[in-house]
């Protein structure tokens, strides 16, 4: 297997030198796909697809027949590959484990009170460790690069993914061969030193330092942007403003690229040239620093993407040859997937090998085009297009202004924010006295942007929600991309743009066709939040919102980015559903666990009607709600028993509460339902007393599911309340290991007594019922 790879490596070279045309581009789709029907959970249509593309090459590319075979070896030797990695990738520990030798090979990052690194073990595995600082001035200085120690704690497999569409840390994690969490109890006592670092450690060292020098000696804001032009480090930008970067389609000027590869390459190129060296020599210095500065700037698929193509074009000139662009990307992307073949569901990679082979296959059009403002937006239209698929199954939406907004952005960057940014790091160097005399000249301008960037993103439109197309759906929207560049070539891209445009409007509305409904009582941590989706998407409620409660830290133990529940799960759930407004968000009560994220839906999903229970508007929370509300022509309604809504699929009726409690937990809005032939209750955070009162009102009142109430606290479903209302189910939200103990174990043998089957999205995530209009079915994201 090894040889066939060196083999392909070979022919490659030899395709370099010998100007192939567009041979190693395809044999890296060849290999893309190799490794995709190796990984995929659909072998068989991803197979047809590779057959289908063999076909078309064979029969349509005759003047490449020749190369069929190559192309056809590179397909199976990906495959094989691509198995082999991944049967290796398997670990040798257990959660028993508690006691580990091992070296440390990545700098120690320090996150507040969180210090996390990678070692390799005894039993040479990378096993990702964790410590949580118990004092401010804690020493862990013996946590070198290369030292070895012995740890003591608790082995964890990474959580995963608990709700439709989450992120999936354990394959995330897995794609890097590492298969656990070690959490210490305490930092080792002592540990080996190594006593000669290797140029890979320096290098990684000097990253670490030089990170941490910038963010020492300059504002947030302005350190964090460059950190992450130079380094590659984008943790340390504040979290909202990367998010209006992302929603932009601007985000691609923070990390590092082709454009940074190229303007850094040019700068030294320049002053290589003015101070004197031949320009074989200087090339020749490119050459050996290419490598560096891809460990400098932390070696993502993008970075290696732009350095080898730059390597290679440098290579080509010191041997006085040519090779056709598109030869040179698909030999990066044969290297890269060589290095690590699980870069290809890295989106890094997806994003820059898809939108340089598109601006590559375009470039003949792009010349063409003689004003720079014009080539500049046509430039972005084109990386627009071509990133559609990636971006709206990654993110579910994308931005009209974002040709626009990089028509001003990249010249800002390119021409600005990044020379600035190197000249400013190396007055840093210096000393820090010269960066701070000259660091006003970045931040103003940079504020500037930024604070335009963040207006824009507040416009009521030009932001397009898409569901998250099944993976089936990306398969057209390749062919349909493939059909655009074609016409494009010929000079007919209007039909492209019209095909092109009927299919995002057919996925922009998929939501639509779908015979069924769905709700999902969302695992949101210590809170609630429901969805109920009608089917064909006729009407959309969600009874609160979850809200994460941070308790009250010392400033050293703050992370740089405070979890939210909002933004990580409730928010990219809805998008991800295609749910662009709800008709009805309804608030049970006023506790923060139930409202907190009703700030992070504003301005990203539109609210129809707000449905809240008396007495709502006593907290500041409250208040700033309602007031928000009323800015946004949001219906403000107070819910009063035994009014409610129907639609053909279901009916909704408010129970409770008839007047106002001091107690807001008992003055929860409760609602009857009948949904796809079921009967639901949801009670919010109703307590014994509130239990008594419903059943005293409806003393006939029966149901088959019951979304307990108050997350399984002793205090609710008592006894003579499931007597009365007899649940065959009962839902139970709650957090994963909460500090208050809930769901009560009291309260779980009080349910079982009734007979009444209990979901909990503590230990089974989210749980999902979908319905249509006589009858559904029940289901969990963790079996």
């Amino acid at each position: 297997m090894a040889k066939s790879i060196f083999w392909i490596i070979q022919q490659t070279g030899k395709s370099l030198m010998k100007n192939r045309t567009g041979t190693l581009a395809y044999m890296a789709i060849a290999g893309c796909l190799g490794i995709a029907v190796s990984r995929s959970d659909h072998q068989w249509g991803l197979l047809l697809l590779f057959i289908i593309y063999l076909c078309w090459f064979y029969f349509f590319k005759r003047e490449l027949r020749k190369s069929f075979w190559l192309i056809l070896l590179s397909g199976i030797a990906f495959y094989i590959y691509m198995a082999i990695v991944d049967n290796a990738n398997i670990t040798v520990y257990s959660e028993d484990t508690s006691l580990i030798f091992g070296a440390i090979t990545t700098p120690v990052d320090r996150d507040g009170n969180k210090l996390s690194f990678e070692i390799k073990s005894s039993e040479n595995e990378k096993v990702l460790v964790e410590y949580f600082m118990q004092y401010k001035e804690e020493d862990y200085t013996m946590l070198e690069l290369g030292a070895t120690c012995e740890w003591i704690g608790v082995m964890k497999k990474p959580i995963p993914p608990t709700n439709p569409h989450a992120f999936n840390y354990p394959k995330f994690l897995y794609e890097q061969q590492i298969h656990w969490v070690f959490s210490l109890e305490k930092l080792p006592s002592s540990c080996d030193r190594l006593k000669k670092k290797s140029i890979l450690m320096h290098l990684q060292q000097f990253r670490t330092d030089g990170i941490a020098k910038i963010a020492q000696n300059t504002d947030p804001q302005v350190g964090s942007f460059m950190i992450s032009l130079i380094y590659g480090d984008r943790s340390l930008i504040e979290s909202d403003l990367l998010d209006t970067y992302q929603v932009l389609g601007i985000v691609h000027l923070l990390a590092i690229s082709g454009l940074h590869v190229g303007i850094v390459s040019a700068g030294v190129f320049y002053i290589g040239i003015r101070a004197g060296f031949a320009r074989q020599k200087v090339n020749l210095l490119l050459l050996m620093l290419l490598p560096v500065y891809v460990v400098l700037t932390g070696a993502a698929p993008s970075v290696l993407r732009a350095a080898i193509m730059t390597g290679m074009f440098l290579l080509l000139m010191l041997y006085k040859k040519r090779s056709l662009s598109i030869d040179t990307i698909g030999f990066a992307c044969l290297l890269v997937l060589i290095m690590n073949p699980y870069y290809l569901a890295h989106i890094g990679f997806q994003l820059s090998f898809s939108v340089s082979l598109s601006l590559l296959l375009s470039s003949q059009k792009i010349t063409q085009i003689k004003n720079n403002g014009v080539q500049i937006l046509f430039v972005s239209f084109i990386a627009q297009i071509a990133s559609i698929p990636i971006l709206l199954f990654h993110f579910y939406q994308v931005s009209i202004w974002s040709p626009f907004l990089n028509l001003l952005f990249v010249p800002f960057y390119s021409l600005f924010v990044l020379p600035a940014s190197f000249a400013l790091y190396v007055l840093l160097l210096i000393h820090p006295f010269l960066l701070q005399t000259f660091l006003p000249l970045l931040s103003f301008p940079l504020e500037w942007m930024n604070n335009f960037a963040v207006w824009v993103d507040r416009w009521p439109f030009g932001t397009l929600i898409f569901p998250k197309p099944p993976k089936w759906f990306l398969l057209f929207y390749m062919g349909i991309l493939f059909l655009f560049f074609y016409w494009l070539e010929k000079g007919r891209w209007l039909i492209g743009m019209l095909v092109l445009t009927c299919f995002m409007l057919l996925h922009y509305n998929l939501a639509i066709l779908n015979p069924y409904g769905k709700m999902v009582v969302l695992d949101i941590g210590q809170g609630d939040a429901i969805l109920i989706q009608m089917p064909f998407n006729k009407e959309t409620y969600l009874i609160d919102t979850g809200g994460y409660f941070s308790f009250p830290q010392e400033e050293w133990m703050k992370r740089k980015r405070d979890y939210n529940s909002g933004d990580s799960v409730l928010v990219p759930f809805l998008k991800a559903h295609g749910i662009r407004k709800l008709d009805k968000l309804i608030l049970t009560h006023g506790d923060y666990d139930h409202i907190g994220n009703v700030e992070r839906l504003w301005g990203r999903i539109n609210v129809k009607q707000l449905l809240v229970p008396i007495g709502f508007g006593a907290s500041d929370l409250e208040d700033a709600i309602l007031m928000e509300a009323k800015k946004r022509n949001v219906d403000v309604k107070v819910a009063k028993p035994n009014e409610g809504w129907g639609n053909k699929w279901s009916t909704f009726v408010i129970l409770h509460p008839e007047k106002y409690y001091e107690n807001k937990n008992d003055g929860s809005i409760v609602m009857y339902a009948v949904i796809g032939g079921v009967r639901w209750l949801f009670t919010g955070d109703l307590e014994s007393q509130g239990e008594l009162d419903l059943i005293r009102s409806y003393p006939e009142l029966k149901v088959d599911v019951l979304k307990a109430g108050h997350h399984g606290s002793s205090t609710s479903s008592t006894e003579p309340f499931l007597e009365a209302i007899q649940p065959s189910i009962s839902i139970i939200s709650a957090g994963r290991n909460n500090r208050f103990g809930h769901p009560r174990q009291d309260v779980l043998d009080r349910m079982e007594e009734v007979g009444s089957l209990i979901y909990r999205t503590d230990t089974q995530g989210a749980i999902i019922f979908e319905f249509t209009q006589s009858q559904g079915t029940f289901s969990t994201v963790i079996p």
